[in-house]
């Protein structure tokens, strides 16, 4: 039980402190759980989509990864992995929240993704600590995952959560080349953090691992910024472009942006569609 709990710990903290920033309207229950449902459909994919590209392709189905050159290792590393484990995440939340009534703030794309990623993270840390050969080794390998790969997971949530929430944005007021672009990046970002995350872990040198901490801290803080600024974004998404009210640029909070269609302002009257915004 001390395992267990033990296990479970970082996807309680880490859930908790991404569901505290959401200040604006809490995300209902039923659509967290429908989420984190979904990161356990998502391991469901990961492993169906690993079986297929070990079928397809017989270069990823080599276990012996140790031996692969440096850049064997990458193509291994970012598609056999990084690659699949996003996307798996990314489509389900996608599906699930896209079209919800309840996307209606940037911010909730971070808790979607982040919920989603935690539930993958909590079974796949369960699957590790409880397979240890040992009471000892299960401890070390709890603890370690606390530290590293469980946030790893959850960040990289956070990161996906960060662009679709741009996408939805940018989609809502017709900007769809933003939008395709941010949509993309939504699942490109994270795969590629995800990727550097493992890679460096795998290569194992000395150097790598001091590379690799390094990239933690750095990746933790960025997660943690984004999670601090998107969540005072209180713009809706689906408000009035009537209303006497304009989008921040999430960039740069100074810059005003047009309520209607997304065209930077340079008076309270947009030079494209005429809408009045302040």
């Amino acid at each position: 039980m001390y395992l267990f709990y033990l296990a479970i710990l970082p996807t309680i903290i880490l859930g908790s402190y991404i569901y505290k920033n959401d200040k604006i309207a809490k995300e209902p229950t039923s659509l967290l759980v429908k989420l984190a449902g979904c990161g356990l459909l998502s391991i469901i994919l990961t492993l169906v989509l690993t079986w297929l590209l070990d079928l397809i392709v017989p270069f990823f189905a080599n276990t012996d990864y140790e031996n692969l050159d440096l850049f064997s290792l990458a193509i291994y590393v970012f598609v056999g992995i990084a690659l699949i484990e996003e996307f798996s995440k990314w489509i389900f939340t996608y599906i699930v929240a896209w079209n919800n009534k309840e996307f209606d703030h940037i911010y909730d794309a971070i808790v979607y993704c982040a919920f989603v990623s935690l539930s993958f993270a909590t079974v796949e840390n369960l699957l590790y600590v409880f397979s240890s050969e040992n009471v000892a080794v299960a401890f070390g390998i709890a603890l370690v995952r606390m530290i590293f790969s469980v946030p790893g997971h959850a960040f990289f949530g956070v990161l996906m959560g960060y662009y679709l929430g741009l996408a939805k944005l940018t989609s809502i007021h017709n900007i769809k080349n933003k939008s395709s672009r941010y949509l993309m990046l939504s699942m490109l970002v994270p795969a590629t953090c995800h990727f550097l995350f493992d890679y460096l872990l795998m290569v194992g040198t000395g150097l790598s691992m001091i590379i690799f901490l390094i990239y933690t801290v750095c990746l933790y803080i960025l997660a943690i910024s984004r999670v601090r600024r998107m969540s005072k974004v209180t713009t809706n998404l689906f408000q009035d472009p009537n209303q006497n009210k304009y989008i921040y640029n999430v960039f740069n909070p100074k810059i005003k942006f047009c309520s209607n269609c997304g065209t930077k302002l340079e008076g309270p009257y947009c030079k494209n569609c005429g809408t009045k915004n302040y």
